[in-house]
């Protein structure tokens, strides 16, 4: 009995062990490694960043940093890019995910990309360990002739907005393009110049460079070949929206204030309506992923647009009186119609009255006819004349006459 228990009891020790066993290796941990390139001055060279894990990854961030002075970042899959930081993402249900980025050598010498910061969850939603690792270049003589200029090569179009002189860009990069935006043409002042056309839309930006400062994307009046700032916001993921300066014939509740509304960000000013009676909500008006106008609510505590539906929009007095003067003449066209289907309705109606009574009328006179041939009354024959009375002077002649013939 008691061997049995102390087998019972191993049995239960061994069952515990596994089960902490499963939970140490379901702790996942990973290692974001770099390759180390070698190359010349002028050209380019790629870097490999491979963060690989012992559990599907369900995301993962890491941000790394670069010296500008020897290297300049070109381009990257899963990469953005913020004045010498890169952050780097993936993940999806992967365990290894590879990222390559595209760098200019600009200078002699070794230079590190490092890794600043780094955290990943996966799929169960646990932390995961991460290893970091860094990437050593090596820099050898080449043909500085080749290092490409930092700012894009501008155009000879010269173009004016709000008073300002600027010139068209159209050696830019694609990193620069905004979202939902692709490289197109654009026909203006005799020549096709490079753009960016919204894919939903027919929206254009041109890219213009100031003669101070950097160059910017601004919003093509394809009306009057003009050009207006350029700003857009994220309103959920995927979705965008582009505000517009032009909010002639906007129609919006009447508690909503026109004001102006300046961005966090860009620090651009554009046309808004401020709520009366929640002044921390806007109302912003302009063009969302799909290429449709419309309206925003922007909570300005939480930073969060929603698309606005006007449900009560303001009109003026114009549009009142046309609206109830149409709905005047069309009661009135609906009477005159009605009183016209009552009119031929009685006409047609006598009618049928008149020729019941003819028939009957014609019915009747066949049978008196039938009647008075019947009976053999003639009604053609003239009336008896009644005797002429004699006067007296015309009695007394007649009665001599008979004396004397006595």
């Amino acid at each position: 009995m008691k061997k049995m228990k102390k087998l019972i009891g191993l049995l239960l020790i061994t069952c515990m062990l596994c089960m902490n066993l499963s939970m140490i290796s379901h702790a996942a941990s990973a290692e974001l490694r770099f390759s180390d390139p070698e190359t010349t001055v002028g050209a380019e060279v790629e870097v490999t960043a491979k963060f690989t894990a012992t559990y599907p990854v369900q995301s993962m961030d890491a941000t790394l940093s670069y010296d500008k002075s020897k290297l300049r970042f070109i381009s990257g899959s899963q990469v953005t890019e913020n004045d010498g930081t890169l952050s780097i993402t993936g993940g999806d249900g992967t365990d290894v995910v590879t990222v390559t980025m595209k760098f200019q050598a600009l200078e002699e010498g070794t230079t590190v990309i490092s890794v600043t910061s780094s955290d990943g969850v996966d799929t169960d939603g646990d932390p995961i360990d991460i290893v970091n690792g860094k990437s050593t270049v090596e820099i050898g003589p080449g043909d500085p002739s080749l290092i490409k200029s930092e700012e894009p090569a501008a155009g000879t179009l010269k173009v004016d907005v709000d008073g300002v002189s600027y010139t068209l860009v159209e050696d830019f990069t694609d990193l620069v393009i905004p979202e939902g935006f692709e490289r197109s043409e654009l026909q203006l002042d005799g020549g096709v110049h490079t753009v960016v056309k919204q894919t939903t839309s027919e929206t254009m930006l041109a890219y213009l460079q100031p003669a101070e400062g950097d160059a910017d994307f601004f919003l093509f009046n394809a009306d009057n070949a003009t050009f207006s700032q350029f700003d857009q916001a994220e309103v959920a993921s995927g979705r965008y929206l582009i505000f517009s300066n032009d909010v002639s014939g906007v129609k919006v509740p009447d508690d909503y204030v026109e004001t102006t509304i300046t961005m966090s960000e860009s620090g651009k000013t554009f046309p808004a309506w401020q709520s009366t009676s929640q002044p921390d909500y806007y109302l912003v008006y302009g063009l969302n992923s799909d290429g449709n106008e419309c309206l925003y609510m922007y909570d300005t505590v939480d930073g969060s647009y929603q698309r606005f539906q006007n449900n009560s929009k303001t009109e003026d007095k114009d549009e009142v009186s046309g609206k109830l003067a149409n709905k005047l003449l069309g009661k009135l066209g609906g009477l005159a119609d009605l009183l016209i289907i009552v009119v031929v309705a009685v006409i047609l109606l006598l009618l049928i009255i008149l020729i019941i009574i003819a028939v009957k009328l014609r019915h009747r006179n066949l049978e008196l006819d039938d009647l008075y041939d019947e009976y053999g009354i003639d009604l053609d024959e003239e009336e008896e004349e009644e005797p002429v009375k004699e006067t007296r002077a015309e009695k007394k002649a007649r009665k001599k006459e008979e004396k004397k013939v006595r």
